[in-house]
């Protein structure tokens, strides 16, 4: 936060008044490092005080237990506010303590009581609900408990203010209709309230699901009420919600980004939301339709960046990233080479098992090169366009010396330059090891340039294979103590570096 803005202010004792022109916070802290303030005056963020300013009855923070978290931000809270403003939807994601709650609640900070910040610790339980009038004013008290607590030096809370029971008997009838429909497309149950007699109009109701009651449902259940209920609350026009996946199933939470993210039903269903602030780790989350609605927020040092997604292939890395990193996890091949034949299949995929064990590099054979652009339209239908899927550094594409394909093509279907590979000898086989050669053949080293190995079958001393069971022989007997020649070693650390 800038410490550097004026909206300060402290409780002169002696004069019993609150002193102006207002003050920044570097301001406070030379006042105090002067004697003229001491650990137990009152100050006060004027941004948050009453609307006439402050007075006496303002609660102020003692300034030993002012908060001393120095941190910037960029682009400042209050700037990221109004380039937003014509927004419906942001969606902040990034690593843990990367400043995304931080980041979140100055946000708060900046939109007052006519927000809502609905923190990770939202759980609750549910029985009889016992009516009660609910105050108007109860939600600018919330908002100034939670300035006090987050300008506190004492208090860093996730607790979610509003509890489902205050919620569902806050609201209007026609609200908690909107409320029970809502949950029943989500999740498929049948919710509704219930008298605890029915034989008399005045008993408490409970809140009924499939027949059981709410406090027999599940965590997950109560905390979608809990959300879908404060979206509904029409004293907020912004919502600031931290980590909706609480909870929630893949399945809920896909259900639930399409019910946030669409226009139409946003307007149907909480028409006063103007502003929906989301912060989370799960990749359903990100807004798939609107790439510029999401940002990564990174801390570094001292400083919190929010930087906006701009491009399709950002937004994939950024899906990547959220999903830990490893495509295996999604049961997805590390990176692709595509190769010209079976034998390159059979050789290269003996070398990687041995000199790379913890990659998978999914081998594909084109059967001939005249195919790789081929096999490049598959790949293109199978994952969308290469430049901007997550293999764009993870695919290869590996030739033999004697090619007739353009190379420029390649590239303009989306394969790195330095990715596309031109062996410098006309076949896989001529890379294979010199003793495992010579073991087949039943020759010495010295005379293994003198075998054909471009020929199909290939022949000499006496003994013949065909070219896919020579490799075969050859990756059978591979080990890593035979050497790799240079050209397979550069390849091996070309997908090692792509991988890591």
């Amino acid at each position: 936060m800038s410490n550097q803005r004026k909206e300060w202010t402290y409780y002169d004792e002696t004069a019993s008044k609150w002193v102006e022109p207002y003050v920044s916070r570097d301001d406070l802290a030379a006042l105090h490092r002067d004697g003229k303030i001491n650990d137990y005056t009152e100050v006060v963020n004027v941004r948050t005080a009453r609307p006439q300013g402050p007075s006496k009855g303002v609660q102020g923070v003692l300034y030993s237990q002012l908060s001393s978290i120095d941190i910037t931000f960029d682009p400042e809270p209050e700037a990221f506010l109004a380039a937003r403003a014509g927004k419906q939807t942001t969606i902040l994601s990034g690593p843990n303590n990367g400043g995304k709650t931080f980041f979140l609640k100055n946000l708060y900070s900046f939109v007052g009581h006519e927000g809502y910040l609905v923190a990770c610790n939202r759980f609750s339980h549910v029985d009889v609900l016992n009516s009660r009038e609910r105050q108007e004013a109860e939600h600018v008290q919330r908002y100034r408990s939670f300035i006090f607590n987050f300008e506190s030096a004492r208090t860093n809370t996730e607790d979610n203010d509003l509890k489902l029971d205050q919620i569902l008997t806050g609201l209007k009838d026609r609200q908690r209709s909107k409320l029970f429909d809502a949950a029943q497309r989500l999740l498929g149950n049948t919710f509704e309230m219930v008298p605890t007699d029915p034989d008399n109009r005045f008993s408490p109701f409970t809140v009924s699901m499939d027949g059981e009651n709410l406090r027999y449902g599940s965590s997950g259940t109560r905390l979608l009420l809990t959300l879908l209920g404060t979206l509904l609350d029409e004293r907020f026009s912004t919502i600031l919600l931290d980590e909706p996946e609480i909870g929630l199933s893949p399945r809920i939470q896909t259900r639930l980004a399409q019910f946030l993210y669409d226009a139409a039903e946003r307007v149907d269903f909480c028409p006063h939301l103007k502003h929906l602030y989301v912060a989370t780790h799960s990749h359903i989350f990100l807004d798939r339709n609107t790439y510029s609605n999401n940002f990564v927020v990174t801390k570094n040092g001292k400083q919190i960046t929010a930087r906006p997604i701009g491009s399709v292939s950002d937004l994939h890395q950024l899906q990547f990233n959220m999903l830990g990193n490893e495509l295996e996890s999604l049961f997805l091949p590390s990176a692709i080479a595509i190769v010209e034949g079976e034998t390159d299949v059979t050789f290269l995929n003996k070398v990687l098992e041995l000199h790379l064990p913890d990659v998978r590099v999914a081998m594909v054979c084109a059967h001939g090169e005249g195919e790789v652009r081929s096999k490049l339209n598959f790949f293109k239908e199978a994952f969308g366009d290469v430049a901007s899927s997550l293999y764009r550094d993870r695919l290869f594409v590996v030739f033999d010396k004697q090619i007739s394909t353009n190379l420029g093509k390649i590239a303009t279907q989306g394969v790195l330059v330095e990715n596309i590979i031109v062996l410098s000898k006309n076949g896989i086989e001529h890379y294979y090891p010199p003793p495992l050669l010579a073991a087949a053949f039943r020759c010495d080293e010295a005379d293994v340039v003198s075998i054909p190995l471009g020929c199909e079958p290939v022949e000499y001393n006496g003994h013949r294979y065909s070219k896919n069971d020579l490799a075969k022989l050859v990756a059978g007997g591979l080990t890593t103590t035979h050497g790799l020649d240079h050209e397979v070693q550069a390849l091996v650390d070309k997908l090692r570096e792509a991988c890591t």
